[in-house]
């Protein structure tokens, strides 16, 4: 493996840790684990905030340094697997306002092809990223 690996270990029934090397650490659990992301969530937080970092510099630089920058991220599921999404949907809540409309259409244009180009977690979610499982033998 190479780039930025995550570790996840177990730290009690149905709850996990998972850290990088730069000593962060997000709780892991089942649905309803107080304290704790569930898998998906996690998922959900990887595309909002993807698409947030991503865009963060084109917005800001015509927002203002104190711009406020909320992105939401949801799902819906499969009616057939209730263990698998259908379709992820993310929302921007920024206020435009104070950008001409003309102005602010090629912002809005700008920051879906910063995201189609290099939000690396919704291009991988998109496209299909192959998993590669190794277990112990």
């Amino acid at each position: 493996m190479s780039g930025t690996p995550v570790e996840v270990s177990r730290s009690g029934e149905h709850r996990f840790v998972a850290t990088n090397e730069r000593g962060a650490s997000v709780q892991i659990g089942r649905d309803g684990a107080e304290g704790a992301f569930t898998p998906g969530e996690l998922l959900l937080a990887a595309v909002a905030g993807c698409s947030a970092v991503t865009s963060e510099n084109l917005l800001i630089r015509r927002l203002g340094a104190d711009a406020e920058l909320t992105v939401r991220a949801d799902r819906t599921k499969t009616a057939e697997d209730k263990h698998k999404f259908a379709a992820i949907q993310t929302a921007f809540d920024v206020d435009l306002s104070a950008i001409p409309e003309d102005e602010r259409a090629k912002l809005v244009e700008a920051v879906e092809r910063s995201i189609a180009k290099y939000c690396t977690v919704s291009r991988s979610v998109e496209e299909s990223t192959p998993i590669e499982l190794t277990l112990p033998s």
